[in-house]
């Protein structure tokens, strides 16, 4: 099983936070690879803690549907499933608007330098080819709305969401040209920003949408092409 060889410095507060947070980052970016075999054993030996918090993780991976345990028999990182890609688009095309109208009273001209460098570093990434800093670039720009949203439990739920469109990201952009959608992207998170700083809520909820829904062809494509 592909697990890093050096351990991260930053652990969360529990074992079972630990090993959670760790594998949920090596599933997304790719470490693990969908349908890879993990083995609570070999899981607990790497971050030195027993079983028991282990099984605890697993059970928080399977509830967000990144793995898929068996009990005595194999627990493995979960496929790919178009459905459930495309539904996380969906959602979120409601969902963030919804966090950008609340954001809207929140913002400052700090938020606003951080939305605009991202983007910037999203057209960086685009033109240097790197599917990972792009997409890097893109979760600051949402997150930094969610943030400003005020509303725990809707970045919690989207941020659920973007694990899954994170991880097919990740996995499809890397080795595929994606020069037609990412600069559309860009444009779009522009005109959000142009729209929040006069006031436009309607409007940047409308364009917040539509950067999630015209997503969804593209990635319905490469779904179909692996």
């Amino acid at each position: 099983m592909p697990i890093p060889k050096t351990k991260s410095d930053f652990y969360p507060k529990t074992a079972k936070d630990r090993v959670f947070s760790e594998m949920k980052e090596w599933i997304v970016s790719g470490t693990l690879r969908p349908g890879e075999k993990i083995f609570d054993k070999e899981i607990a030996e790497y971050f030195s803690v027993s079983r028991t918090p282990v099984r605890e993780a697993f059970q928080m991976l399977e509830e967000q549907k990144l793995i898929t345990v068996s009990p005595g028999k194999e627990s493995r990182v979960t496929e790919i499933d178009p459905e459930t890609v495309k539904q996380s688009y969906e959602l979120l095309s409601v969902l963030e608007p919804i966090a950008v109208k609340y954001a809207m009273p929140h913002l400052t001209p700090e938020a606003f330098n951080i939305l605009t460098q991202s983007t910037e570093d999203l057209r960086e990434a685009i033109r240097s080819g790197s599917a990972r800093e792009a997409n890097e670039a893109d979760s600051v720009f949402h997150d930094t709305i969610l943030q400003l949203s005020g509303n725990d439990l809707l970045r919690q739920f989207c941020t659920t969401l973007e694990v899954h469109i994170t991880r097919t990201e990740i996995h499809f952009f890397s080795d595929r040209d994606v020069s037609e959608m990412l600069p559309a992207s860009v444009k779009e998170h522009e005109r959000i920003i142009e729209a929040m700083k006069s006031g436009d809520v309607e409007e940047a909820c409308r364009v917040m949408a539509d950067n999630w829904k015209n997503t969804i062809p593209y990635i319905e494509k490469y779904l179909k092409e692996s």
